[in-house]
């Protein structure tokens, strides 16, 4: 536990994306309370589209109080998202002030993210699967396609699971074929939707796949200890 700073010194803003599903703010608002209660200070939450406050709303308030603002994107991936809606726009807000804003690097799926849910999941699950299966929000950087297949891999192969398929959220009839030629009809699926949060497309895979009775699924990220210390971390050494 750290002391908490001067009112008008230090302040945290938590970036997400935004959804339309309820679940998603009440998350976001839940993780950002966990977070404050472990670091003593204030902090806020914006979101690149969707849900309020935006990021410009949310950064022209905190620079006209604090001193410094450390900002840490609620990504997993390098898209559009990330490189544009978050690194872009926030450096251009900030042009004009005299206030320290420190962006601070989002999780890594494959050094933050993969070791916690390898531990995750062994502690959760004794039997064995037959498949893994992963997904993300759709992309058109490429990027975000082969850290996923590598995240997925790299998952599968500690786990010593045999088949594993990766895919946007959105393709799940092309899964359902390759499953279906499989010739252990009966094969037990782990599904991994790849989201920090219970949102709309989180949601939506979910759902699809319930149609697959032998199905497990892995909450959204926020929901593990694990990944919230992942991120406790990562801002404290920036503190």
């Amino acid at each position: 536990m750290i002391t908490k700073e001067s009112d008008n010194e230090l302040a945290i803003v938590l970036c997400g994306h935004g959804s339309r599903n309820l679940n998603y703010l009440s998350e976001v608002v839940k993780l950002k309370e966990v977070l404050s209660k472990k670091l003593r200070l204030n902090i806020y939450e914006c979101f690149i589209e969707i849900n309020k406050p935006s990021i410009e709303e949310c950064v022209d308030r905190v620079k006209g109080i604090y001193k410094k603002v450390l900002i840490f994107p609620l990504l997993l991936f390098e898209g559009r998202h990330m490189l544009e809606d978050v690194n872009e726009k926030i450096l251009s807000l900030l042009q004009n002030t005299n206030k320290e804003f420190v962006l601070i690097n989002k999780l890594s799926l494959i050094n933050d993210i993969f070791p916690n849910i390898l531990k995750i999941i062994k502690n959760k699950y004794s039997e064995k699967f037959d498949i893994l299966i992963t997904s993300c929000s759709f992309s058109k950087n490429r990027k975000v396609k082969k850290e996923l297949e590598i995240y997925t891999n790299k998952l599968s192969s500690s786990l010593k699971i045999p088949k594993k398929i990766f895919h946007f959220v959105g393709d799940e009839k092309n899964v359902f074929k390759e499953i279906n030629h499989l010739e252990n009809h009966s094969a037990k699926v782990l599904l991994h939707p790849v989201f920090f949060f219970n949102g709309y497309l989180y949601k939506k895979n979910i759902e699809t796949f319930s149609k697959i009775t032998t199905t497990e699924n892995l909450k959204p990220l926020a929901h593990y200890d694990e990944i919230i210390e992942s991120i406790f971390q990562k801002l404290i050494i920036k503190i």
